[in-house]
């Protein structure tokens, strides 16, 4: 078998389902045995580079770093394939892969008090939102802040956020949050999180996935790279006529209306916030680092 086949039908030798086999063998063990010390994913080669047979360097990537990694990493698998033993291999790759710092947040809780002020809290948003990370901090917050709220309602509200790269086609996601109710299914809040110039498009695509999900409205959150040349208001007022409750709020809006409303929180329960949406969004490592050092700073 060789490390470069992602599915059967790849024209090399001994190729095989890489999804079927992470979703059947990895993911049970990592998860149990490793401690989820390969990222957690219960849902791995669901990403649009998996959707190719195997890895070359014709599998679409953005150029410079991205490009660089899959040449590197195509390189480093062919010559784990020379060597023509495949456990010594895996056990090489797990020796370097798991004492790697760890992809979660951690913190000195004898530092930070007993719980965390609502100024401190706007000031950890505004923090996160200091560096996009491609717009993984934007909804990062935006999670976080609807657990806040979900904590200060007491009804035990669902908040689920998704990776940034996945198929909204390939999973559950309706927007890139999704509040439900307490049962994971009946949905009460959608929405969008956008940190980048956006477009009428944009928001037509949004809309129309949370339409087609059966749902008639969306928070548009926009953070502090967004901008447009949209009039917003027409827009809200032209979804009104359609049936279809359309909000765009700033993320600095958001964050204040949450917070004003949000319960006392601890440094802990915060951090244990932040740790759970890093893991469903299957953040970047660049995103991880910078909420170590927010957290640090704080």
């Amino acid at each position: 078998m060789t490390p470069l086949v992602l599915q059967a039908g790849a024209p090399l030798e001994g190729a095989f389902d890489a999804r079927s086999l992470c979703h059947g063998v990895v993911v049970p063990f990592e998860q149990t045995t490793l401690e989820k010390g390969l990222g957690g994913s219960n849902e791995p080669f669901l990403n649009k580079p998996a959707r190719y047979t195997h890895l070359n360097m014709d599998n679409a990537v953005r150029r410079g770093k991205d490009r660089e990694t899959l040449a590197r990493l195509i390189s480093v698998f062919e010559q784990v394939n020379d060597l023509g033993n495949g456990d010594q291999a895996l056990v090489a790759v797990l020796h370097h892969i798991l004492p790697m710092e760890s992809r979660v947040v951690t913190f000195d809780a004898a530092r930070f008090g007993q719980f965390v002020s609502k100024s401190r809290l706007l000031k950890l948003i505004e923090m996160l939102l200091a560096q996009s990370c491609e717009g993984e901090t934007l909804a990062l917050s935006v999670a976080l802040l609807f657990e806040l709220m979900a904590k200060g309602t007491g009804n035990g509200l669902v908040i689920s956020s998704h990776p940034a790269n996945q198929s909204g086609a390939s999973s559950k996601e309706v927007a890139d949050i999704d509040v439900f109710e307490a049962d994971g299914k009946t949905p009460r809040h959608c929405a969008e999180a956008k940190d980048k110039p956006f477009t009428r498009a944009d928001v037509d695509h949004a809309a129309g996935k949370v339409a087609e999900a059966g749902h008639t409205s969306l928070i548009f959150i926009y953070g502090p790279n967004a901008k447009t040349g949209e009039n917003l208001a027409a827009l809200v007022q032209e979804y009104e006529g359609k049936g279809f409750d359309l909000t765009f709020v700033p993320a600095r809006a958001f964050a204040e209306g949450n917070v004003s409303l949000a319960p006392s929180v601890t440094p802990v329960e915060v951090v244990d916030l932040l740790n759970k949406h890093l893991a469903l969004m299957r953040a970047k490592e660049v995103t991880i680092q910078h909420c170590k050092e927010v957290i640090e700073r704080m």
